[in-house]
């Protein structure tokens, strides 16, 4: 995935919330992607699986609560 924003304008950064919903929504769907994202993402944070598993669901979860807003 190539990034196409600036990080030095981080205040006017905005995702798309439905295409970040559906994409976690399919990778949290697929039993062995999960289970390969969770663990990418502890080897390269440190948090422990438990935690990303948390991080994943409150960000559907707000995610959720915007697209529905809209």
């Amino acid at each position: 995935m190539e990034n196409d924003f600036d990080l030095e304008n981080r205040e006017n950064f905005k995702i798309n919330p439905d295409a970040w919903l559906h994409t976690l929504l399919a990778i949290t769907g697929d039993k062995e992607r999960k289970e390969e994202i969770v663990r990418q993402i502890v080897q390269k944070t440190g948090f422990s699986p438990e935690q990303v598993k948390l991080i994943i669901a409150t960000t559907i979860s707000v995610l959720l609560n915007q697209t529905r807003a809209n």
